[in-house]
């Protein structure tokens, strides 16, 4: 069959990838052209691409297993197999990377791939006959085919009046980040299972990104209504507030590594869960046009891939009537788990950050839970596979329910040490010669 894809970030290409290989002819729509013969490159349109990102362990799993030529040309590449919390398999690990690393790995395996054509430049509309989608108008020149899929990100509009309205929340954060690479001989920082370093504030959280080829991101989060630390975006604030966080610091600190980026800034974050169309055969969306989460947590290059292969699966196995209907139910059970738990952590972290009390018939995130753990070593087994993203939010509900009972009770959430958000505050509006 005729596949054309819109977006060849990681969703898309993956899927490109998956169904050139089964045997289709897919044509790669995204309006960038892709890296140029330096090897410098914009990517157009792709907030992340010089943000913190990571690949969990599920999307590691995957790469390995069904595109094992892209996993060995990651490593290839310099990224780097991550920690695994205490007594678990090395196989739970996750890749530490750059969004960069795994866009330029991937668009090198895609123009590798004789089934896969390129076109660069903008989808302006879809084409019907009647309730099929039999197409795409690509700057003004038709397009035809049998199947188009949507990975164009969560900006993007292709089909959205065929879709059912879109359950959204925003993300009520912003942050703040810059990239460093570690000095010649100079060894890393400390590092934790996941994306590398987290440890939260009284009011904020600070973060370390490991990354490939000794270079690692550092991530300050704050409330999205905070414009004082917004300041953390001027270089002055940003070099004062990584000397004094404790993790920031020992990962900067000037014999261990430089700075190769300027302070970046992430804001306007949203938790969206969208579904299939369901007007219309032929048109099917993965990635960020099917679920969006708060990228603290790294999720999105791993769920975005999970949800390509299930395309492939799909198209490769069931009549086109049945595509939307079964990627809707494996989407139902298996992404909008994630799409209620990001929504259910962003309001308890949120509260917390205001010193408001968690309500034990309201939401209770995962921050919540862990906090409580310390107390449970015996939730591990429950809790350690979900952290891992092996297993779905839905087997914290057990444990949540004991968590809601602690709360009627009158236990909180302990409140954690180290710099205050008021603290920054202050030295961040030093810096900057800001009056209180």
């Amino acid at each position: 069959m005729k596949m054309t894809i819109v977006g060849a970030g990681p969703s898309g290409t993956t899927a490109a990838l998956l169904l050139a290989r089964a045997g289709h002819q897919v044509t790669l729509v995204d309006r960038d052209p892709g890296p140029r013969a330096d090897g410098t490159w914009d990517r157009v349109g792709v907030m992340q691409f010089r943000l913190p990102q990571g690949l969990r362990g599920p999307g590691r799993l995957f790469l390995e297993s069904r595109l094992p030529d892209v996993h060995q040309a990651l490593l290839d590449a310099g990224a780097a197999y991550g920690a695994v919390p205490h007594g678990a398999p090395p196989f739970t690990a996750g890749l530490h990377l750059r969004r960069s690393t795994m866009e330029r790995v991937l668009w090198s395996c895609a123009d590798r791939e004789p089934g896969i054509m390129r076109r660069t430049g903008h989808v302006d509309a879809l084409v019907r006959a009647g309730d099929r989608v039999t197409g795409v108008v690509v700057d003004g020149e038709l397009v035809r085919s049998d199947l188009v899929v949507d990975a164009g990100g969560k900006a993007g509009h292709l089909g959205q009046h065929l879709r059912p309205q879109a359950q959204e929340t925003a993300a009520p954060f912003a942050y703040v980040a810059r990239e460093y690479r570690l000095l010649p001989g100079a060894g890393p920082g400390p590092v934790e299972p996941g994306p590398g370093l987290a440890i939260p504030h009284d009011g904020f959280m600070e973060m370390v990104f490991v990354q490939d080829a000794g270079t690692f991101q550092t991530l300050v989060v704050r409330r999205a209504e905070d414009h004082e630390l917004a300041l953390l975006r001027e270089e002055a604030a940003h070099d004062v507030a990584s000397a004094m966080l404790p993790g920031i610091a020992t990962w900067t600190a000037p014999d261990r590594a430089e700075p190769i980026g300027p302070v970046r800034a992430g804001a306007g974050l949203v938790n969206r869960f969208h579904r299939q169309p369901s007007s219309a055969t032929g048109l099917l969306a993965i990635g960020d046009a099917l679920l969006v989460t708060n990228p603290m947590a790294a999720r999105g290059l791993s769920l975005g891939m999970a949800a390509a292969g299930r395309l492939a699966d799909v198209v490769g196995s069931l009549p086109d009537t049945e595509w939307a209907g079964a990627m809707d139910a494996w989407a139902e059970a298996e992404l909008l788990p994630w799409y209620d738990d990001h929504c259910a952590v962003d309001a308890t972290m949120h509260a917390r950050w205001r010193h408001e009390p968690v309500a034990a018939d309201g939401p209770v995130g995962w921050d919540v839970i862990a906090d409580a753990a310390h107390d449970h070593p015996d939730w591990m087994p429950v809790i350690g596979p979900y952290f891992g993203m092996f297993a779905l939010p839905t087997v914290l509900e057990p444990v949540r329910e004991q968590v809601r009972a602690q709360l009627r009770e009158g236990w909180q959430p302990r409140v954690p040490g180290g710099v205050t958000r008021d603290e920054l505050a202050d030295a961040v509006r030093s810096a900057v010669a800001v009056p209180a």
